[in-house]
């Protein structure tokens, strides 16, 4: 995201755009820094503003500001979500130059692909991700409810932070695909809406965060893991106990989630990473307290454990927070 205001505009501007996202620049710096999802969708706005381009300066030519504006404004009158989504495929395929979209519907799913336009387009993975999950997004608002999610297919590697695509993808996600796809059910498209001009007015002013972000998908074994740890956090959740409340022997509960790339100290550890990086950076909750609540014996082990998730130590992280704001 910072590539193109670094490249455009200089450091200066950089430091200005991750300052009006309360994020320290010394993050840049740590591979397994995190950021809040109110971090995140500020600096978008941030980069976005800065650019005046509403894709981050991703593709060939900008996507000015009040695009997004206008393509909602277009899909608000249509009979059907598939409908939209063929309205939204002209309107992207007037813009994009490198890439175009192209819809089918093949056995109950309906496939919204990313086809390059010239063989051998280099791939911008960020690019890729977010018209993906703008799709997905627009589709689960005009639904007023999240979209069922098939599979999402990216002509990318595997990236080393595919942990979090949990949050951004309700569904299946795979990697290395001959081209970049989401799969979503035919169910949901051919279903009618009925969205106000008011209510798109309040989606716009929220993006990206009302597009961006999911709730967790249910039927991942990672995410059922990870809310019942959440409703938990305070009294250490073992995994027999886990395995019993989700129905599963431990056995297929370590396999469920190995299948999925993860195991559960792994689950454990991200939720409470997110959850310290959340309130140490939103909240002046003492280090002490904040170790109990996340169900660390003592504050020793959770400065330990915060340091190898991060790099820095909770109270580095917290003053390098608030000297971004």
């Amino acid at each position: 995201m910072l590539q193109r205001v670094r490249a455009g505009h200089g450091d200066e501007a950089v430091a200005r755009v991750l300052a009006s996202a309360a994020i320290p620049q010394s993050l840049l710096h740590q591979p397994d820094a995190r950021l809040t999802r109110e971090q995140y969708a500020a600096l978008y706005r941030a980069v976005a503003a800065t650019l005046d381009d509403e894709m981050l300066g991703l593709w060939s030519r900008p996507i000015r500001t009040g695009t997004l504006k206008y393509l909602m404004l277009s899909l608000l009158d249509a009979p059907t979500v598939l409908v939209a989504l063929n309205r939204f495929v002209r309107f992207w395929n007037l813009l994009l130059d490198d890439y175009r979209l192209h819809l089918s519907t093949r056995n109950s799913v309906v496939r919204l692909a990313l086809v390059e336009r010239v063989p051998g387009t280099p791939v911008a993975p960020l690019g890729h991700e977010l018209m993906m999950k703008l799709a997905h997004g627009i589709v689960s608002w005009l639904l007023g409810r999240e979209a069922s999610l098939q599979r999402v297919d990216f002509s990318f590697a595997r990236p080393r932070h595919v942990d979090d695509y949990a949050f951004l993808y309700p569904g299946e996600v795979c990697f290395d695909a001959g081209t970049t796809s989401i799969h979503l059910a035919y169910q949901d498209c051919a279903a009618p809406f009925k969205r106000e001009k008011h209510e798109l007015w309040a989606f716009l002013k929220r993006a990206p965060e009302d597009w961006t972000f999911t709730t967790l998908h249910r039927g991942s074994i990672a995410a059922r893991t990870r809310e019942q740890l959440e409703q938990n956090l305070a009294q250490p959740m073992t995994i027999q106990a886990l395995a019993q409340a989700l129905h599963l022997s431990v056995r297929t509960l370590n396999r469920r989630l190995a299948e999925e790339g993860t195991h559960f100290q792994a689950v454990k550890d991200g939720l409470r990473r997110d959850i310290a990086v959340h309130r140490l950076a939103s909240s002046n909750t003492g280090v002490a307290a904040l170790a109990f609540e996340l169900g660390f014996s003592d504050a020793t082990g959770f400065c330990r454990a915060f340091r190898q998730w991060t790099g820095s130590s909770p109270s580095d992280y917290r003053k390098g927070t608030r000297q971004g704001e």
